[in-house]
């Protein structure tokens, strides 16, 4: 195997304390901004310069809050139960993410689970005397009630303004219950940035979950007479196995797609740590090279386990259209020395899907986009489109750090300096919609509500029951394109009977109105 190339990310360029009471918030950690607005060649200057983390609003309505993506990691921990200590409205999203979890695990061939979570219910009383009484109970209950493998106790909003102190109180209570117990320190206030919450997540796994390094053992049995056997053959798949690491917004078929590659080269790939039990957790350490599907998702992990037991990791671009597709194999191959077989698989892959997108592609070819959600998601989106001849208008990204440079630089190379933003804001995205007017618009789940009303016809830019990486999505996602595009009559419905609730002033202002500090002039036109 070759020596692993200097990653994309400089991750310890930050300092992570890995053994911190709770990590820091990732405005401070990478210096990722939620406020800008411009386009893409200021953006990526300001990044470079450190600036960006400079950007403030005027004016907020709502931002997506880091509990409930904690949330979402815990309940896909096979065997866990989730508390959420504090009133109870913080758990109002639960019984949503609940059929999430249940249909991403059928769709992995595993026995759907039901979403176990309770609360300690803290009340008006319990916000000023303290909700540890409630929070033992809650604890107590679930270890009676479910026998779990591990219960996550999720620190909200109130008890982290009152200071409890649930550090204190998991370790009164780990005695008295035969689960792993994981605090989780995440409060909505504690972070603009809401994807802290994967470094919220992963900081109480590598915490409280163990993991075995491996001394080439194996757990093996040395009394046995095929020890030798068993132990080489394990250290030969060992030293050919990836471990991918996967979240929420990746779907199984994605898993599949890359998978397929992988064993193609003649690789083992093993996921995690969502869908996994604790004890399946335990074998991360059985491969010889990470990679992260996302590295917004994963980076603070890997580093740990790269750190702690010398595992190598990539974080290559997230295999979304042909290009990024043909860079991910290769990278990965090349650590294996399989660089002359990645080459031959991805000519043949690639030809593949150009001759299957050729009829599709006639169709949609001078069509436009916007593309809003998580950034790297939006930069291998738009080269993606533009491989299927559809012109990339805009983005409008959660968050932004300078860790997204190396694509957009490409991105903008490729389709020019677009307008562009950082928001969470529901009002700005109606705004620009209704300055670029794209035909079509590719959002976060969630915020396609909005895009409809606006007449605009529009695509999750991810789902538990879509193709989106490789070579089968890139297929996938320009047959839903078409398919999209060619059936508009319900958003231009909805567009004719639906009033949004924005004033006509609002649609006046730029839509960067209220972004400060890199906001462009009032009068410059968004291109």
């Amino acid at each position: 195997m070759s020596e692993v190339k200097e990653n994309i990310i400089q991750v310890n360029k930050f300092l992570h304390d890995y053994v911190a009471k709770e990590p820091k918030s990732r405005e401070y950690s990478r210096n990722t901004t939620n406020a800008y607005g411009g386009d893409l060649e200021n953006m990526l200057a300001g990044a470079c310069n450190g600036c960006l983390k400079k950007c403030n609003r005027d004016f907020t309505q709502a931002i997506y809050c880091q509990n409930a993506v904690s949330t979402l990691m815990s309940m896909s921990i096979r065997g866990s139960v989730v508390i959420m200590h504090g009133p109870i409205g913080c758990g109002s999203q639960n019984h949503g993410l609940e059929g999430r979890t249940k249909l991403a695990s059928i769709h992995r061939g595993l026995e759907p689970e039901e979403a176990i979570w309770l609360s300690s219910n803290m009340n008006e009383d319990d916000v000023v005397l303290g909700g540890g009484r409630n929070l033992k109970a809650a604890i107590l209950k679930a270890q009676e009630e479910f026998d779990p493998s591990c219960i996550f106790v999720l620190n909200s909003c109130a008890p982290g303004v009152i200071g409890d102190d649930i550090e204190g109180i998991i370790e009164e209570m780990r005695s008295k219950v035969k689960a792993t117990i994981i605090p989780l320190h995440c409060p909505g206030f504690m972070a603009k940035v809401f994807t802290s919450a994967y470094d919220v997540v992963y900081h109480g796994v590598l915490q409280n979950f163990q993991f075995t390094q491996d001394d080439g053992e194996f757990g093996l049995d040395k009394t046995l007479p095929d020890y030798e056997e068993k132990r080489a053959q394990l250290t030969e798949k060992k030293n050919k196995t990836v471990n991918l690491f996967v979240a929420s917004s990746i779907s199984a078929y994605d898993e599949k797609e890359i998978i397929r590659l992988l064993n193609k080269l003649g690789l083992h790939v093993q996921t995690f740590i969502e869908y996994r039990s604790p004890e399946e957790l335990k074998n991360v350490t059985n491969a010889a090279l990470n990679v992260c599907l996302c590295h917004v998702h994963d980076i603070y992990f890997v580093n740990y386990l790269k750190e702690q037991f010398g595992m190598p990791y990539i974080t290559p671009s997230i295999p979304i259209g042909i290009s990024a597709t043909n860079k991910f194999i290769t990278e990965i191959a090349e650590f294996f020395g399989l660089k002359k077989e990645a080459e031959e698989l991805t000519k043949k892959e690639t030809e593949k899907v150009l001759r299957a997108v050729e009829p599709i592609k006639e169709r949609i070819e001078g069509k436009t986009a916007l593309i809003s959600g998580g950034y790297l998601r939006n930069g291998s989106t738009a080269l993606l489109l533009n491989d299927i001849g559809v012109k990339v208008l805009g983005f409008r990204h959660f968050n932004y750090d300078e860790f997204g440079n190396e694509l957009f630089k490409e991105v903008k190379e490729t389709i020019g300096n677009v307008t562009n933003s950082v928001s969470t804001q529901a009002s700005e995205l109606v705004n620009l919609l209704q300055k670029i007017q794209p035909d079509l618009c590719l959002t976060h789940p969630g915020a396609g509500v909005w895009i409809a009303k606006t007449g605009t016809p529009t695509l999750t830019l991810f789902s538990e029951n879509f193709s989106y990486f490789g070579y089968r999505g890139v297929f996938e996602v320009a047959r839903r394109v078409d398919r999209t595009l060619k059936n508009r009559k319900y958003v231009e419905n909805l567009k004719d009977n639906v009033e949004l609730p924005f004033t006509n002033e609002w649609y006046e202002k730029n839509p960067y109105h209220y972004i400060s500090d890199f906001r462009i002039d009032e009068e410059e036109k968004i291109s």
